[in-house]
């Protein structure tokens, strides 16, 4: 298994779904990486050390306006950062409440303009028991991982001295 930032989902997500014309001169990076103490067992032999608060920045050099609408990009944008890849309840457990996107656009000449997008990011930083990690760890050895949460769909609940819902009578 190998680690995805929402750095890396974000941008093959855009590359998926923007026209490639549009995406010939664009750059993906993270810019003022931080990381918040947050350690903590997550189950399922996972570890979080931290938390990483970045800025994800998305630039266009060469964006062809009148070849694609700009607002396909926001529009594309806001999809993602709705999805379940997009972790924006990390921003609210460590305090943070300005996580909105800054957009910037300037025109280069009639037909171009470069197009810069700053995305806030939170992640959790997640390792696992490997015995080839590279990692040392308490004694051991591991790996960077990518949460993995478990959701119970469904559970029967059994009270004490009580009948069995559901059942007949």
């Amino acid at each position: 298994m190998s680690y995805e930032s929402q750095l890396d989902s974000l941008t093959a997500f855009l590359m998926g779904n923007v026209p490639k014309r549009a995406m010939q001169s664009f750059t993906s990076e993270m810019t003022s990486l931080k990381t918040i103490p947050a350690a903590k067992s997550m189950g399922m032999e996972q570890e979080r050390l931290s938390i990483i608060r970045y800025d994800a920045e998305l630039i266009w050099e060469r964006f062809p306006y009148r070849e694609c609408d700009p607002r396909l990009l926001m529009a594309l944008l806001e999809v993602w950062l709705a999805s379940d890849t997009a972790d924006r309840e990390l921003f609210s457990q460590v305090g943070i409440t300005n996580a909105d996107p800054d957009w910037d656009i300037e025109l280069i000449d009639e037909e171009t303009a470069i197009v810069t997008v700053t995305v806030p990011m939170a992640e959790q930083l997640i390792i696992v028991p490997d015995d080839n990690g590279d990692i040392p760890y308490q004694g051991g050895r591991y790996r960077l991982a990518d949460a993995e949460i478990w959701t119970a769909l469904s559970a029967l609940v059994y009270a004490p001295g009580g009948d069995v819902p559901g059942a007949a009578e």
